[in-house]
């Protein structure tokens, strides 16, 4: 199942170009690679993958945000199918289906580009910042995740549910299925 030339699994950014207004693009690399990834998503647990992206001003002694956006996808595989489902936080009701591994891996690993207008020229030095958190939810998680992206968000606080989620976390922790996280920083760049 894993690539003979796999590399490690990383996180690319780059600052983008005057032809794209300095819109940063990130694309996760080989994490599908990652067996400890793959062994639960075929035993049916789905994979989310939270993307954060920030924009900062680099400054003599301190930097400055400038903007910073997030976004997730979240891949399964049906049960009974065996084909993946892909859903994007920015259109949840357009899910995209795969009928093999791979071809869901190359949905997932593929350049997003910034919904982050780049800095105006001439107006500073600048670098992108970009964290990718893969984590592995429950089937309970995926459901609730699912209504939030609808906008099916309940008014009340339940605190008991609150925490039985939390310990439900701690328990797949636990055994092994723990969260990945990755970071890339562009080099500084002035925009022309």
């Amino acid at each position: 199942m894993l690539p003979a030339a796999a590399q490690e699994p990383h996180l690319s950014l780059s600052p983008g170009t005057p032809e794209n207004g300095w819109r940063a693009a990130v694309r996760p690399v080989d994490l599908l690679s990652d067996s400890a990834l793959i062994r639960p998503l075929l035993s049916g647990l789905p994979l989310r993958f939270h993307f954060q992206l920030e924009l900062w001003s680099d400054r003599f002694l301190t930097d400055g945000l400038v903007d910073r956006a997030a976004w997730s996808l979240i891949l399964y595989q049906e049960p009974l199918s065996s084909d993946y489902n892909l859903t994007r936080s920015w259109d949840p009701d357009a899910d995209e289906w795969f009928a093999t591994f791979e071809a869901a891996a190359q949905a997932v690993e593929r350049w997003y580009v910034s919904p982050i207008a780049g800095p105006n020229p001439r107006t500073g030095t600048y670098y992108y910042e970009a964290r990718l958190e893969v984590e592995i939810l429950s089937l309970g998680d995926l459901d609730e995740l699912e209504h939030w992206l609808r906008g099916e968000v309940s008014e009340e606080s339940d605190f008991g549910g609150a925490v039985g989620r939390g310990l439900k976390r701690l328990f797949i922790r636990l055994i092994g299925l723990s969260t990945r996280k990755y970071r890339a920083r562009t080099e500084l760049f002035r925009p022309q």
